[in-house]
């Protein structure tokens, strides 16, 4: 009885793992065409769609990153925050 609904556990878990969400949209598998089809069809800017080559960390190779505007938005705040706590962070190190 315990193999029966583990596997029915199982079974239940793989289905949802492969069940996707129609609202999500991933811009960096969609083409040039259509990242303008689909920020003509927002109405808000900060919804729209951004792409860029940009190298990224021990890489010297160019790749295509796209999001949109208010997730590049967060994240440079985030990454400024991070560099401001770094370079004004606590007092000096060493007392005497």
């Amino acid at each position: 009885m315990k193999s029966l609904a583990f596997s029915a556990l199982l079974l239940l878990v793989l289905i949802s793992c492969t069940v996707t969400d129609d609202l999500r949209v991933n811009p960096n598998l969609m083409t040039d065409e259509e990242i303008i089809v689909y920020n003509k069809s927002q109405d808000r800017i900060w919804d729209h769609i951004v792409c860029a080559r940009e190298f990224r960390v021990q890489s010297h190779i160019k790749k295509r990153y796209c999001g949109t505007l208010s997730e590049l938005n967060r994240r440079a705040s985030a990454t400024g925050e991070q560099l401001n706590i770094i370079s004004f962070g606590g007092g000096p190190l060493i007392y005497r």
